[in-house]
């Protein structure tokens, strides 16, 4: 019959259905253990808290671990410095890092600081030597030896030892010598290498008097400064175009020492020919008077004929082998000038100068963390309003 022959074709059919069905499950199963065991376990440094209590492997996952999360159930904690048993491994390479360093340390500085006739024989024992660190006990008991023979003659107490009071205060007297010298009324800064640092005090702490010129009197305080003009009207509007126009941007100088010293006609620290001069050439530039053009009918030749005075200043007085504190001013105004002239080859040749001036005068140092601090509230507010200057003009 049809129907009978169709129902068993259904029925034959069926199993096959099941079968396949059956047989599609242990395959997907096969894939995923070879998926999973295709994946090798990460190599952990550091467990999990928990982990490590109760001795199991943990597979670092963040922020829980599969055991915390799936197993134990319990809170997942990374604390690597709980781990205590690479602490004694990281502290003993550590020490030997910083002993290695001292020993290197100890035969550079011996090296440096011998005489060049006993360097050879030291880099000898240094090459034939099996452990460097005998050879940097060797200085350092020679060192002890020679400091013992300087300090023989000190006198002792009543133990035997060395008396405090009688004790030179190298350090002290080192570091002040090293900060600063007063040479040509400016304090200079050297470095432990110069040979100034051996001056006795009371001469790195003279002031010139050629430099402060106090003794000489003028007729008029304000023309004394150019041989420009002897135009008082003139000076004075030129140096009121530049307070007005330059000085609030790019601040150099202060404003009330400047004036102090000018209206004097005395030279100081903080008030020269070279920076008065150079401060008319640049208010030239902020002004309409005929006569602050060196020809009244070109507009383009503004202040250059008090840029030319403050340039015959600084070659007929040497002004750039005298490091001063109007001298860094002077030369950081001039480069400006130069600058915003179109020149700016010359006006980085000033400004360099001018720098450079400034660090010998150790302008980028604080002051008031010197000792001895021989320096004045009003000279310290002055050097760091200059060294801003040339920061400023730096940039």
């Amino acid at each position: 019959m049809p129907g009978d022959g169709d129902a068993k074709e259904g029925n034959a059919q069926q199993p096959v259905q099941h079968g396949s069905s059956q047989t599609g499950k242990p395959k997907s199963r096969v894939k995923s253990k070879d998926a999973a065991t295709a994946v090798k376990r990460r190599c952990v440094s550091t467990a999990c808290i928990a982990c490590r209590k109760r001795k199991s492997k943990c597979d670092g996952n963040t922020p829980t671990c599969a055991a915390c999360a799936s197993v134990y159930h319990t809170p997942c904690i990374y604390d690597p410095n709980s781990d205590h048993r690479r602490k004694g491994v990281y502290k003993q390479d550590i020490d030997n890092l910083r002993n290695r360093n001292t020993t290197l340390q100890t035969l550079i500085q011996a090296i440096l600081n011998y005489d060049e006739k006993d360097v050879p024989e030291l880099v000898r024992q240094i090459r034939s030597c099996e452990d460097l660190e005998e050879v940097a006990e060797s200085i350092l008991a020679r060192e002890k030896e020679s400091d013992r023979a300087v300090t023989g003659g000190v006198s002792t107490d009543e133990d035997g030892g060395q008396s405090n009071s009688d004790v030179p205060q190298f350090e002290s007297e080192l570091s002040g010598k090293m900060s600063e010298l007063m040479l040509e009324g400016s304090v200079k800064y050297v470095g432990g290498t110069s040979n100034l640092i051996f001056l006795p005090t009371e001469l790195t702490l003279e002031e010139s008097d050629t430099f402060l010129e106090q003794g000489e009197q003028v007729d008029d305080p304000i023309t004394s400064w150019t041989n420009v003009t002897k135009n008082k009207e003139l000076i004075g509007h030129l140096l009121t175009m530049y307070f007005t126009w330059h000085y609030a941007y790019f601040t150099t100088l202060s404003k009330k020492l400047f004036y102090r010293d000018f209206v004097t006609g005395r030279p100081s620290q903080y008030c020269s020919s070279l920076l008065v001069n150079a401060m008319l050439a640049l208010g030239c530039h902020f002004s309409s008077w005929p006569a602050a053009r060196r020809d009244p009918r070109n507009s383009a030749t503004a202040g250059d004929h008090f840029f030319k005075e403050a340039k015959r200043l600084i070659l007929e007085n040497d002004e750039h082998e005298k490091s001063k504190l109007c001298t860094v001013q002077a030369l950081a105004i001039m480069s400006v000038r130069e600058a915003g002239c179109g020149r700016e080859g010359s006006g980085w040749v000033y400004s360099g100068m001018s720098f450079r001036m400034a660090y010998d005068l150790g302008l980028n140092v604080d002051a008031t963390g010197l000792t001895p601090n021989t320096h004045t509230d009003e000279e310290i507010d002055a050097r760091r309003i200059t060294f801003w200057g040339c920061f400023l003009f730096d940039k």
